[in-house]
């Protein structure tokens, strides 16, 4: 199915309206009296999220304070029990999903991946309302970029991801071959939204939190991966394709990551040996894949979670001192991706706290991502 039919779908579903001939009805009586039937005036359009009604006894009811777009009665008298959390403003951010977040979700050289996000993610969203949330909280953050009230679109945004999480965790415990697809869609969807509302911002100075949202960023995108292992117990595979998946490559690295990597490996006594190697050598992988395909796809910046313990990302939140090397050279790869919206301001951001945590004896160490980088030391 196409865009238009996609979007008149959505459009059905989300506003729909029954046609009618504008013929009011005559009444019994009327017809036996043989006079004409009379009818009040209409009344216009309430919103729900407008301005307050009054009721019978003249006491206001107050609007919901609900940040998502209002839905409209035709009565005077309003109830807000039965509101539906989907309406009509929804439609600007499903159209906005069509024709400019959707390019900055996929890599530009995976039609395949531009095929699942434009047709099968939509109509999965159709019958898993989480997974509509999760979308439309991401056009809406994406569309805070260019609108002239980002904060009211950015407040949509928190509103449809927190629904959506919540619908989503109801069925956590039950994933199966009807709803795997929208749940790998959905885990990807969230894990995009945090890096966007975690972006570091150029007009303030980067706190030092960065370091635990990172690190949550890197607990989610594990949990994805766990989803789709569950998908491949299920022998399912259609909903993966967003990201990329672990592939050893042979391409060779230049001399100057080779001998940045062997400094690093250097580094690496007196502490968890094991666990650095492992982390190091995962990391150094990546930088093959970014010779690859690093240009293209935004989401190799998160290939290194694929073999990254969380035992590691436990001593980054911990702040220990070659655990945060280790993410000053992640850096790079956030540096040489795709510079999307959602993932602007990341590398040098991310750098800048790294240099400012680590201690003195270990800025050394980080001469190599901060060259590249190009963040002045």
């Amino acid at each position: 199915m196409g865009f238009f039919s996609y979007l008149r779908q959505s459009l059905t579903i989300l506003c729909p309206r029954p046609k009618c001939d504008e013929q009011k009805p005559e009444c019994h009586k009327c017809i036996t009296r043989d006079t004409a039937c009379s009818y009040p005036a209409s009344t216009p359009l309430v919103w729900v999220s407008g301005k307050a009604a009054s009721t019978d006894d003249g006491i206001e009811q107050k609007s919901s304070r609900e940040p998502s777009p209002p839905a409209y009665s035709s009565g005077e008298h309003v109830s807000t029990t039965n509101k539906p959390s989907l309406n009509l403003e929804n439609i600007d951010l499903i159209i906005h999903w069509f024709t400019k977040t959707v390019y900055t979700v996929v890599s530009t050289s995976n039609p395949a991946a531009l095929n699942i996000c434009q047709t099968v993610i939509l109509n999965r969203a159709m019958e898993h309302h989480f997974l509509l949330h999760g979308l439309l909280a991401l056009s809406a953050l994406h569309l805070a970029e260019s609108h002239p009230d980002p904060q009211k679109l950015t407040t949509i945004a928190t509103a449809h991801h927190t629904q959506g999480l919540a619908l989503y965790h109801s069925i956590l415990s039950n994933i199966n071959e009807e709803n795997y697809s929208a749940s790998i869609a959905f885990s990807s969807l969230t894990i995009m939204f945090v890096f966007a509302l975690s972006r570091p911002q150029p007009t303030n100075p980067t706190k030092t939190e960065l370091i635990d949202h990172l690190t949550q960023i890197f607990l989610l995108a594990k949990g994805w991966h766990k989803v789709v292992h569950i998908a491949d117990g299920l022998e399912c595979r259609s909903g993966r394709s967003i990201f990329p998946t672990h592939n050893p490559n042979t391409i060779p690295l230049s001399p100057d990551i080779e001998a940045a990597f062997s400094r690093l490996h250097a580094l690496n006594q007196g502490y968890d040996t094991a666990l650095y190697a492992l982390a190091i050598q995962s990391l150094k992988s990546v930088f093959g894949t970014l010779a690859h395909e690093g240009s293209e796809n935004p989401h190799v910046a998160l290939e290194w979670t694929n073999t990254l313990p969380e035992e590691f990302v436990r001593l980054i939140r911990e702040r220990e001192n070659l655990a945060l090397v280790v993410v000053g050279y992640y850096c790079v790869v956030l540096h040489k991706v795709p510079q999307v919206w959602w993932l602007q301001g990341w590398s040098r951001g991310l750098f800048d706290v790294i240099w400012r945590t680590v201690d003195h004896i270990y800025q050394d160490a980080l001469e190599f991502p901060r060259v590249i980088i190009e963040v002045e030391g």
